[in-house]
């Protein structure tokens, strides 16, 4: 499913892909959205906790 995320805290997020290892830097209350079909692992690279809110969007059929 397409989502957004919404980060409730800043910091920097590893996301392990197919296409190798990419570090995304969130801020928090700065959402962004994901298409449908990325295939990622996430990893807190913090030395502290992060915390977002993913909400999927889905269709009514």
């Amino acid at each position: 499913m397409e989502y957004v995320v919404v980060p409730m805290t800043s910091g920097l997020l590893l996301l392990e892909t197919l296409q190798g290892d990419i570090q995304s830097p969130l801020t928090a209350g700065v959402s962004y959205t994901r298409p449908m079909g990325v295939e990622h692992n996430v990893v807190n690279d913090n030395a502290h906790e992060f915390v977002f809110i993913e909400i999927e969007l889905k269709q009514v059929p």
